[in-house]
Order: structure tokens, then sequence, then C-alpha cells
């Protein structure tokens, strides 16, 4: 079993690292250098797979070792294809990775730095530096595999061989809970929805009129990128709102959308700046469509009603989330959030959903612009994936078998490109 690209976790082993005495190089690629005390760590974290640890020992060191060097040589790809990862996208993931670790483990940032010097050996300063580094990279290595491998898109019948193939080898899900929601999402009125719209109207008629695109979207323009014009950079195909991508599509190089496209995040002015057969880099206007206070009350009445109803009993919660439900993603499949470990609920619903009992039906939680209510269907200590419960999940799988398979036929030959010398067991 071959160490799948990707699959190195982030801070793995870093107190390990510290702790190594004696230091040394285990291989050098296109000069850049793997310490053998990454090769341990990563070995240490490899090994906690049970098809990996039956291994022998110097072939598990071996399959790590060729695995971070063909990080290496796709590192040097994203030199070579000229793709960068700026600071301020770095210190984004660090801060949200923080946040996300303070979340999960219920501890303030005093408590998290003090846990992390105990684990670690490292301060929090350290953590950061250490971590910059690995997300860095890891960003790279997507940014590479975004650009060669691109959208897979498998087929029913390529996830249910994947499944076949691997059923067996896939993970057991532990303390797994089923759950489902009703999400009733606070929605501006007609009256604000249609301002918002008039207002984008005369932004097009000022465009129309020859004022420049530039100065409407810094003074109009409600989206962290209007001061660079609106320009939100290359996106593959189905990576944007379908609305807003199907109204770009349209577009030629240089032109902008004649009447506004409505979104879930409000009225967009959209302006083409480069095509690709695989993407669109585009620019936008955006003007927010924001509740008033009535329609804030307005959800509330609703959401207490619906909850009222579904802890009579009389109605079934998911005849209710079919009916009531804002979420496209899951009311047609009767409020359905899937199985998931606990551990994997965001830390925004981990505080209603922790003290239910099956069948129970939670307190109302506002999340983001939405109110929601959860039901908890089912618990389990543990389970395996099946193609029913978990297609969702099986499909992401094969997404990243295949994509794996396909980044490796290419790093096959782009390691004839560099220059490559391994020292480990030397």
């Amino acid at each position: 079993m071959k160490v799948p690209l990707f699959t190195i976790l982030l801070l793995t082993g870093l107190a390990n690292a510290a702790l190594e005495q004696v230091e040394s190089i285990a291989a050098i690629v296109d000069g850049k250098v793997i310490l053998r005390s990454e090769v341990m760590a990563s070995l240490q974290q490899a090994a906690t797979n049970p098809t990996f640890a039956r291994l022998d020992p110097k072939v598990q060191q071996q399959q790590v070792l060729q695995t971070m060097i063909d990080e290496k040589v796709i590192l040097s790809r994203a030199e070579r294809d000229s793709i960068t990862i700026t600071d301020a996208e770095v210190r984004t993931r660090v801060d949200a990775h923080i946040q996300q670790l303070a979340g999960k483990q219920h501890l303030d940032m005093k408590s998290l730095e003090k846990a992390v010097r105990a684990q670690t050996g490292f301060s929090m300063a350290q953590y950061r530096d250490q971590l910059s580094t690995q997300i860095h990279d890891q960003m790279l290595l997507s940014r590479v595999r975004q650009r060669h491998v691109g959208l897979i898109q498998p087929t029913r019948k390529e996830v249910e061989n994947f499944y076949q193939e691997f059923k067996d080898s896939l993970p057991s899900q532990y303390n797994s809970i089923l759950v489902s929601h009703i999400q009733i999402k606070v929605q501006p009125d007609s009256n604000i929805v249609d301002s918002v719209k008039r207002l984008a109207i005369t932004i097009i008629d000022s465009l129309d009129h020859g004022q420049a695109w530039e100065v409407l979207a810094k003074r109009h323009s409600q989206d962290s990128v209007s001061a660079k014009g609106g320009d939100l950079g290359y996106f593959r195909k189905g990576l944007l709102e379908p609305e807003f991508e199907r109204a770009a599509w349209r577009l030629q190089i240089g032109q902008y959308t004649d009447a506004p496209v409505k979104t879930r995040f409000g009225w967009h002015i959209i302006k083409m700046l480069g095509k690709k057969d695989d993407g669109i880099r585009t620019a936008h206007i955006l003007l927010k469509t924001l509740a008033s206070a009535a329609d804030s009350a307005y959800a509330i009445t609703r959401v207490d009603s619906i909850r009222a109803v579904a802890l009579e009993g009389k109605v079934p919660f998911a005849d209710l989330a079919r009916r009531f439900s804002n979420d496209p993603e899951t009311n047609f499949k009767n409020g359905s959030l899937g199985w998931m470990e606990r551990a994997e609920l965001d830390s925004a619903y981990q505080q209603v959903i922790a003290g239910l009992d099956p069948g129970q039906v939670s307190e109302k939680i506002k999340i983001d612009d939405s109110w929601h209510i959860f039901r908890l269907d089912e618990a389990k200590s543990s389970r395996e994936l099946n193609l029913d419960d978990d297609y969702a999940k099986i499909e992401e799988f094969t997404i990243n078998n295949m994509g794996n398979k396909k980044l490796q036929a290419m790093v096959e030959r782009w390691r004839k490109e560099v220059f490559i010398e391994i020292r480990l067991g030397k």
C-alpha cells in the first residue's frame, strides 16, 4: 500500500521533531531538503493506518520517504508554473485553524497556548510559524493539483466500483450521529430586494454612459475585493454560484451584464475579464440585500412555530423539513445532514446537539443569517460506511483516488525534470 499524496497531516509529529537529537538529511529534491526527523515524524503518523502498520518497517520508511519526495517534486512544479500563495492567504488559514482548534477543544486562546506548549514544547508564535510553513506548502500542493488534475466528476458506476474494491479499507466511524435540521433564513422582504435592484440598474446605466467600472466598484460594491475593482480572480467551471456563472459565461471579454443578477448574496453586476475552456476570470459589483428588524422578527416567529409543531410529534420532523426548510441541499432529503462523527460537527452546532438523546429536537440557534433547529435521529458507537447512507463521503474518496492516480502519473514525469538525491539508509 503506497502512502497517497496529501495524506500527511498538518503539524504531525512537531513535538517528535523537536526532540530529535541527531539530525541528518534524508533526501534533496531540486535543492529542497527533507530531514530525517521529518521522515520519522511522518512515519509515526502513517503507522496509525492499520494496513500500513502491517508492512515491513523498511518498506514503511521507503514509502513515506517517496511520498515526501513526490510532494517536493510538486512544490518544484509550483515554482515552474509561477504559482504563488500570499502571506495574507496563509494568515487567514492559520487564524481559522487555530480558532477551529480552540473551538473543538472548548478552550480560550490563553488555555490553548498552554496546551500547545505542553504538547509540542513550542510557544504560540513558534507554533504559528511552523503551521504557516506547512499551510503554505499544502496550499501550493492544492493549487498544482487544481491546475493539472482539474475537476473530477465520477459516475455512479465509478463510485460503486471504488466502493466494492476498497470497502474493507474505508475508515470506520466512531461515536457517530445521524442528524436532521430545519433552516429558516432571515430574508429581506420584496421591497428591500426591489430597491437594491433599482440601484443596481442605475449603476449599469452609469456604466453605459461611460463611467469607469473601477470607480463605481469602489464606490458601491459591498465586497472585500471592491478596492481591486471587484476582481474575483480565476475560477474553474462549477465553483461559482450557478446563477452568477450562467450569466458570466454569456459575456465576451470586456462586457458586463446588461441587467443585475440575483444570487443568495444579493444583486451582482458582472464583468468578464478573461476566459479559458475550463474557467473564467470575472469582476463584480455586489449590492447586498440586508434584512430589516421586522424580517428578523418574522423569522424567529416562524422557527418557533415550526419547532412547537415538531415537539408535539404529530407531524414528522422529516415532513416539516421538506415543507419549510430553506436549505436546498437537505430539504429534499427530509432535512438529513447524514451520518457523521461528533468530532466532525461544526463548532457552531456542537453545543446545541451535545445534550440531545435520539428523537429529541433542539432549541433554536442562529448561525450566520439563518435560524436552525436540529433533531438527533440516531446514535451509534461505531459503524461502517455504505453506499445508501454515505454516498457523498464515498464519492469524495473516489474523487481523491482518481485525482491521486492522475497526479501520480504526472509526478512520475516531473521527477525526471529535477535532481533527486536520497541519503537516508546510505
